[in-house]
């Protein structure tokens, strides 16, 4: 009898390790050159930071909100998540689930974040109040101006009502525009 012939099997592990050292050159490639992943996530995080730290009116609060935010979602992600990839059939319908489960994750995630005090409270209820009060209290004076400093790369943290004023004035000065716009058209018919 004659032995099987082992030489597609061969030629297809081949090509499949040579996509697997593909992929693997490309992804060290990208992490390593500059301007690539390596060089942009800490400036896409930074941003992130920034909006987030605008947004929220900065302080305490903000930095709060960025820190629960990105707890929740590595606990859901790692626990919740990653086992999910490995138990999906990705031809089925779960694929879908799945990317819908991850959006409403996030959002649940999200004001979960706004509510961050209270889970400090929650975490023993007479030491959590005054642990939140001390954070509030010493954040201030210890943790803000290095967090500015970094967030902002030294240039100081931005005056988050002076920004706001000025929209304020813009949105009304872009009002008064379509007023006076408005009155034109009614005065030219």
């Amino acid at each position: 009898m004659t032995e099987p012939d082992d030489k597609p099997a061969k030629r297809r592990a081949e090509r499949i390790g040579s996509v697997f050292r593909d992929v693997g050159r490309r992804g060290r490639d990208e992490l390593t050159r500059p301007g690539g992943l390596g060089d942009n996530a800490h400036g896409a995080f930074r941003r992130w930071c920034q909006r987030v730290w605008r947004s929220r009116g900065g302080g305490m609060y903000a930095v709060g909100f960025m820190v629960a935010f990105l707890y929740f979602e590595f606990v859901d992600i790692v626990f919740d998540d990653v086992p999910k990839i490995f138990t999906t059939s990705w031809l089925s319908s779960e694929a879908i689930e799945f990317g819908i489960d991850f959006i409403v994750d996030t959002f649940t995630n999200i004001f979960r974040a706004f509510m961050w005090p209270v889970y400090v409270i929650q975490w023993q209820t007479p030491v959590g109040v005054f642990a939140l009060a001390a954070m509030f209290y010493l954040f201030p004076r210890v943790v803000q101006k290095p967090i500015e400093h970094w967030m902002f790369e030294g240039e100081g943290a931005p005056d988050l009502a002076a920004e706001k004023a000025d929209k304020k004035r813009r949105k009304a000065e872009a009002k008064a525009e379509k007023r006076a716009s408005r009155s034109e058209r009614k005065a030219r018919r």
